[in-house]
């Protein structure tokens, strides 16, 4: 009599089992490592820019106090400013523009509407953030500056007198 095979499915060899687990794990814990590595990274990265937003908010604030001027909360200056000046580092002249295109801001309207000219105060608090937060704008800063014509009861450029 010959030996026949026990009944039910014929099984794999254990050892192919073993080297799919083995890989699946070791590709899954390194995924999870990949993974933890990112998120620590970008928090790193955020944590360093939050540091150079309260520098900078902090060095605004003593200027800006040196200066005699209205000292902002920190937390509204990094807010607006963040850690890389925002909009005033984009456009260092653009706030001062936006002034000049309204004529000031006199609050009349209609007849009584009339150009008022941008306080001096103004300009000086936006030079401050400009030479804190952007200082290699300040050149074009100050040029755009000088071409204004900061009189006392209008605001024009050079170019609207020709």
């Amino acid at each position: 009599m010959s030996a026949r095979p026990a009944p039910g499915p014929a099984h794999e060899p254990l050892q192919a089992h073993r080297g799919w687990v083995f890989y699946t794990t070791v590709g899954l814990l390194v995924a999870a490592v990949l993974i933890v590595m990112l998120v620590v990274f970008d928090n790193h990265r955020d944590n360093q820019d939050a540091r150079k937003a309260d520098q900078l908010a902090q060095t605004l604030q003593t200027q800006l106090k040196d200066a005699g001027m209205t000292v902002p909360d920190t937390s509204k200056i990094k807010q607006v400013l963040g850690s890389d000046g925002g909009a005033v580092c984009a456009d260092p002249g653009g706030h001062l523009q936006s002034l000049r295109d309204l004529n000031g801001v006199s609050g009349a309207a209609g007849p009584g509407l009339r150009p008022a000219p941008v306080v001096q105060r103004l300009v000086d608090a936006e030079r401050l953030v400009v030479q804190v937060y952007c200082p290699d704008e300040l050149g074009s800063f100050d040029d755009y500056v000088d071409s204004l014509n900061l009189g006392d009861s209008t605001t024009t450029t050079t170019d609207d007198q020709e």
